[in-house]
């Protein structure tokens, strides 16, 4: 019998590792053994008890995740073999509904695993052959678990404008170096736009990013505050991946014309000037979840594979995972944090 240790957030800052049930497989489901899960903003505002959209108590955290099939049943063993690499959706849709037609992200029945259905922090999960996908077995597999905050940003940039205009962007600037903002980056490294600007206020982040010594790549220390963006040319791309109100507004004031603003980070009400935006011709695009993104996503991981393994900057083994979110977790610095569940 496998073991099925799982982590539970069972209120704000109570989190328990657990033995939990295991039921019969469906027939179009497999059985995973989970190897890595990545921790994302949203884990850690549940612990915390700041998490706003959508959710509940107790929950088996975790929605960025890789692991091995054990077992398939009937139906899914038509697609599926038993040591398949694979990760899955975090937006689990009912595929059904007028919206799934449009964009699963925004299914009207949606659940979100580790949110406000059980995750894949625990040894063993059963998920509907639907939601997952394949993945190449590179000679290290954790850097798959970051697939999902990939797909975010694949999701928001290269499926939501055309590669014609995408190779056309002179000069891209991505705001915040975080997870996401480092994601985005890796998305736009295919079309070989001439300039792409990060910008941060954290230095220990942006070296990070200067590290992968990518030649049209440039990093600068800001908080927005100052002039020194206004000196150049403009933008015809702005990713806003810092959700912040003082980074949406300055994108519009940064922006070419006719230029294009992507929004990833999670924006509060922000005060932009919508007469700027109009006089400029500016396209400010939203983007949520990222199902619709993980085919490419996976690529892209096979392609960047060493400098994407870069951002896991601590591996906890799942064992300690406890005393780490009680300890640790407040005063982290870290890009991405894995739950080693081996």
């Amino acid at each position: 019998m496998l073991e099925n240790n799982g982590l539970v957030i069972e209120s704000p800052g109570e989190l328990k590792l657990i033995n939990l049930p295991l039921r019969k497989l469906e027939t179009d489901e497999v059985l995973v053994r989970v190897k890595y899960v990545a921790l994302c903003g949203s884990d850690i505002k549940l612990y915390l008890g700041s998490y706003t959209a959508p959710h509940k108590y107790p929950i088996v955290i975790g929605h960025e995740w890789v692991g091995e099939i054990v077992q398939v049943a009937a139906q899914s063993a038509q697609n599926w073999n038993i040591g398949d690499v694979i990760t899955g959706d975090c937006s689990i849709f009912c595929g059904s509904c007028s919206y799934c037609g449009i964009n699963k992200n925004h299914c009207l029945d949606i659940e979100k695993k580790g949110i406000s259905r059980d995750g894949a922090c625990c040894q063993t999960i059963i998920v509907n052959e639907r939601h997952i996908y394949n993945c190449p077995k590179l000679p290290d597999i954790r850097v798959l678990a970051l697939a999902e905050p990939l797909a975010v940003a694949v999701q928001g940039i290269i499926n939501r404008i055309s590669e014609e205009d995408l190779r056309q962007v002179k000069s891209a600037l991505i705001i915040g170096s975080g997870g996401i903002g480092v994601m985005a980056l890796f998305s736009l490294l295919e079309f070989q736009m001439p300039k792409i600007t990060i910008v941060d206020r954290e230095k220990e982040k942006l070296s990070l990013v200067s590290s992968f010594g990518y030649s049209n790549v440039t990093t600068l220390e800001t908080d927005l505050s100052d002039n020194t963006l206004n000196s150049g040319e403009g933008f015809d791309l702005i990713i806003e991946a810092a959700g912040s109100n003082t980074a949406l507004k300055r994108a519009v004031e940064l922006a070419n014309p006719c230029g294009k603003i992507v929004c990833l980070g999670h924006q509060k009400i922000t005060e932009i000037d919508f007469g700027l935006v109009m006089k400029k011709s500016l396209s400010i695009l939203g983007s949520m979840g990222s199902t619709g993104g993980f085919e490419k996503a996976i690529k892209i991981i096979e392609n960047n594979y060493v400098n994407i393994s870069k951002l896991i900057t601590r591996i906890v083994p799942l064992e300690k995972a406890e005393g780490y979110f009680k300890t640790q977790l407040k005063s982290s610095k870290d890009i991405k944090v894995l739950i080693d569940l081996k």
